[in-house]
């Protein structure tokens, strides 16, 4: 299942593995939420609708990926660019469980049992120590890669290397589903990241990169045969950061960060067609049902919120967000949705249509009781 790509030997040191998923969203909604999808097209996102329907695509199969599709293009176009594709709304709840999953799976195999979170679907793990005990960098990247198969039924790609840094960049040369091994020797890594452009190093953005460009500065290779003092023209306080990365540097040691927690839940609704700023009962019923929406997944969860936020955006697709948070968390229903209605009727401007309504609730806490609070509005 997995494609090996070993960039050079692997000389006993320290040993940081980053994991990471693969087309997460889409894949949990291929291989584990509908597995006669596999092998289709898939976009997690609004239903086009023929092309005419509204929104953008949040997550692509490799497949659709092929057909030219990207994360944020508006689904209408990835319609246009393949009518096959199979569109799925997608649920939050689920890539959470499957993220959790795989991230304990992760647990088993890092040193310590550590493991540093990236994000909900790519992490990091010290794995100095099975490298020695299973024989290898490789060895031991290919039974995660198999484990987190076997039982959370996902592919993921691994980057092997000495630090975060470099195992994040080596992680990308070879998705998906691949094995990417970095050694330990400076030179060796200072050769393997040399070649590639400014932007594999994780927090080189698309803005950065143009204003290296600026300065004539497109290879990492580059920035390794100048000194700090020669970057600071185009980076300024960031070039001792800059100059290490270029070089592979990074001490960073592996913090275990905890398990993941949930920060909000939220909800949005983007209309088919404008609404017009009068239609005062059909917006209110429309964030009524998103709020039930919400209310449902917080019981679920035993989860209390502190702050509501509604989200608006306009046919000329400007948005604002406005919030409002209560003295003490709730998970009351009625609290929830008398918050969203009085922030949109306060905050939204009454001579505009609009394209889409959002809630959110954040500030979020755990309790084992339900607690209903009426008397603070």
């Amino acid at each position: 299942m997995e494609t090996l790509k070993v960039i050079i030997g692997s000389n006993m040191s320290r040993w940081i593995m980053h994991t990471d998923m693969d087309a997460f969203y889409a894949s949990v909604e291929q291989y584990r939420n509908h597995p006669e999808l596999v092998g289709r097209p898939v976009c997690v996102g609004h239903d086009p609708k023929g092309g005419k329907g509204r929104g953008v695509v949040r997550a692509a199969s490799y497949e659709a990926r092929a057909k030219g599709i990207r994360s944020g293009m508006p689904v209408s176009q990835a319609y246009r660019l393949c009518p096959d594709a199979a569109f799925i709304q997608g649920e939050f709840e689920s890539y959470g469980v499957a993220s959790d999953e795989f991230m304990e799976l992760l647990r088993e195999y890092a040193d310590g049992g550590r493991i540093r979170r990236a994000s909900i679907d790519e992490a990091y793990i010290e794995v100095t120590e099975g490298v020695q005990l299973f024989g290898g960098p490789h060895k031991v990247a290919s039974l995660i890669q198999e484990s987190i198969w076997d039982v959370a039924k996902l592919p993921c790609s691994i980057g092997a290397a000495p630090n975060m840094a470099v195992a994040k960049v080596a992680t990308g040369m070879n998705k998906p589903r691949g094995i990417t091994i970095v050694g330990p020797d400076p030179k060796d890594v200072m050769r393997f990241l040399e070649a590639l452009p400014v932007d594999a190093i994780n927090g080189i953005g698309t803005k950065t990169a143009e204003r290296l460009a600026k300065f004539g500065i497109t290879s990492l290779g580059q920035i390794q045969r100048m000194t700090i003092p020669e970057l600071w023209p185009a980076m300024g306080r960031s070039s001792g950061w800059l100059y290490r990365r270029a070089r592979g540097i990074d001490e960073r040691p592996i913090i275990d960060n905890g398990p993941r927690v949930r920060k909000s839940i939220s909800k949005d609704r983007t209309f088919m067609e404008d609404v017009e700023p009068d239609a005062i009962e059909y917006l209110h019923g429309v964030l009524k049902k998103m709020c039930n929406r919400i209310g449902e997944k917080l019981r679920k969860k035993t989860l209390r919120f502190r702050t509501v936020t509604v989200k608006i955006r306009y046919s000329d697709y400007s948005t604002i967000q406005r919030s409002k948070s209560v003295p003490v968390e709730t998970d009351c229903p009625d609290v929830l949705q008398r918050l969203a209605v009085e922030i949109f009727a306060h905050r939204r401007d009454r001579e505009k249509s609009l394209r889409l309504v959002g809630v959110k609730v954040s500030g979020l806490k755990e309790s084992s009781e339900q607690l209903c609070l009426t008397d603070f509005l």
